[in-house]
């Protein structure tokens, strides 16, 4: 039998100022409060993985991010931008028997974090298995702070951590997202 060469695993990430600590995550896949929250809705889906490439069945995802404007609803977000009370920035949701899971969420914006210096937009993901916990987060290609970013541009493979979204005909967009740990 011929060895199989592992995958790579996913870089991970900082957690970041902005973990909603002090919010309960809503269980389910629906960011949006039944596509109640503005902004572009994104489909997002993936696989969690082995570095062999097996599933992780019942990994627990967390999921939190910045709203359409660029604001997180968390007490140390102090930006202007507006918070949007229909936008649960903060999820959990489980992968399935082939490791895989699904969001509906909204596209999120970019933030300054000091006087000429953002964030790109992304979503911040931690996955924990039966054996490991990995926090890292998803950019999107094209975004104009990705090139500047300390935090994406620390890992050589910035671009396993990057989507480009595809349009859907309602006006959403989808994208896959697959994650690589090290074992179940």
């Amino acid at each position: 039998m011929a060895d199989v060469e592992a995958l790579p695993r996913t870089p991970p990430q900082i957690l970041g100022p902005f973990y909603p600590f002090m919010h309960t995550p809503i269980d389910g896949g629906d960011l949006t409060n039944g596509g109640k929250a503005a902004g572009t809705v994104l489909h997002l889906s993936g696989r969690i993985l082995t570095d062999d490439g097996a599933p992780i069945v019942n990994a627990r995802i967390e999921i939190w991010q910045a709203n359409t404007h660029g604001r997180y609803a968390h007490p140390n977000d102090t930006t202007t931008q507006p918070l949007d009370p229909a936008f649960h920035g903060f999820a959990v949701v489980h992968t399935d028997a082939q490791g895989g899971y699904a969001v509906k969420t909204i596209r999120p914006r970019a933030y300054q974090v000091s006087p000429g210096r953002w964030r790109p937009a992304h979503i911040h993901f931690q996955v924990d298995s039966s054996s490991e916990r990995l926090v890292t987060q998803m950019y999107f290609e094209g975004d104009e702070y990705n090139a500047t970013d300390a935090w994406r541009n620390s890992t050589v493979r910035a671009g396993a951590l990057t989507v480009d979204p595809t349009p859907r005909a309602d006006g959403s967009q989808e994208a896959t997202f697959d994650i690589v740990m090290m074992r179940a």
